[in-house]
């Protein structure tokens, strides 16, 4: 027998099985090693976790080595079978390999594409393939999800989308929060002339010394994870700009007075929504606080700022009904919600660091102490 007669080594990979899967388990062989099998015999059945499917052969010739042992799962792409036979058109599951195959029925793609696709609300039988083999691609999916008002990202907003990404992934957050009586609060206002937010701020670094945890860092090292207490404490305040959203940040805040920083918090607010801060003003954050009642809202549950340990998020300060010794009066109340990085600190810490706050806010002249 010549070179060019004998048999090609041909390998069948796990096939596209749709819906977004990535995967699949090998519940059946119905073939072995050294097998001769025929163009669109069944050769195994794989397992997803939306069905069973099985698989037929894409060649004719003898079965030389499986890819997989019953029960084995195996990544789509993967080899499935290696064939020692002559080449025939590729796999369609479902529809056989042969002249008649009707491939008008689904169109093929991989999984990451069929999953944006989904997203996207785009019909893949609808799509002009551009890849080899007539594959549906991911730009060819964009392209046809393209529309006049689709949004192009900003910079600041394409940078916010990675880190708030990047903490969801990361980060095993959860989330505890406080009702402020705010009274005292208001009074201290009027007689400082300085914000509720800035006064708010002053004393949380004055807790913050007394709970180091929560302004530290987890660190993954070669010898193990490790808790990164810092020394320092730099606020990050997030400022909503017409760029989007950005954490200016006001450094070694646990030095400052309250006027001092109150003077650093204005300058970097407007630095931010006027775009008049250098790049080093929005970086080095160990603890961020988002004031999102300055937007209207009464409450909600801020997402930490990769790779600090919490984040603080104030509701609107207003009048609301409360019960004070068996009365229903109204007083100035605002919600406070700590998300934090439950490997570094948990319930029972960030309950005592809330209440000092809070103790803090309806008391400041406790404060005194630590002045």
């Amino acid at each position: 027998m010549s070179d060019t007669d004998k048999p090609e080594l041909l390998e069948f990979r796990v096939p596209d099985l749709g819906e977004g899967l990535e995967e699949a388990t090998i519940t059946g062989w119905s073939v072995s090693v050294g097998d001769e099998v025929a163009l669109n015999q069944t050769l195994c059945t794989l397992e997803t976790n939306k069905a069973e499917v099985e698989i037929p052969s894409p060649y004719a010739g003898r079965v030389a080595e499986l890819g997989g042992q019953e029960g084995d799962t195996l990544a789509v792409g993967a080899v499935l079978v290696r064939i020692a036979g002559a080449a025939q058109k590729s796999v369609l599951v479902g529809y056989g390999t042969d002249d008649r195959m009707d491939t008008s029925r689904r169109a093929r793609a991989k999984p990451p594409v069929r999953k944006l696709a989904r997203e996207l609300q785009v019909d893949l039988t609808a799509v002009a393939p551009s890849g080899p083999d007539r594959i549906v691609t991911r730009d060819d999916v964009l392209a046809a999800a393209a529309t006049p008002d689709m949004q192009t990202l900003s910079g600041v907003q394409a940078e916010m989308a990675r880190r708030m990404t990047l903490s969801r992934n990361q980060i095993p957050d959860a989330h505890a929060g406080v009702q402020v009586d705010c009274a005292a609060l208001l009074r201290l206002r009027d007689r400082l002339q300085i914000t509720p937010f800035v006064l708010t701020l002053r004393l949380l670094t004055l807790v913050l010394g007394r709970h180091p945890l929560l302004n530290s860092t987890w660190v993954d090292t070669t010898d193990g994870p490790r808790i990164h207490p810092h020394s320092a404490v730099h606020l990050g305040v997030g400022v909503a700009t017409p760029r989007g959203l950005l954490v200016p940040v006001v450094t070694d805040a646990q030095q400052r007075s309250t006027r001092d920083l109150d003077t650093e918090v204005n300058r970097l607010i407007d630095g931010a929504r006027h775009g008049g801060l250098r790049p080093t003003e929005l970086m080095g954050s160990t603890f961020t606080v988002s004031n999102f009642g300055a937007l209207g809202l009464d409450d909600g549950v801020p997402v930490i700022n990769y790779p600090e340990a919490a984040i603080l998020g104030m509701g609107s300060l207003k009048p609301r009904a409360v019960v004070i010794d068996d009365e229903v009066v109204a007083r100035p109340t605002m919600s406070l919600t700590c998300a934090f990085d439950h490997r570094i600190a948990d319930g029972a810490e960030v309950a005592a660091f809330l209440g000092e706050v809070r103790a803090l806010i309806e008391t400041p002249e406790l404060a005194l102490a630590d002045l």
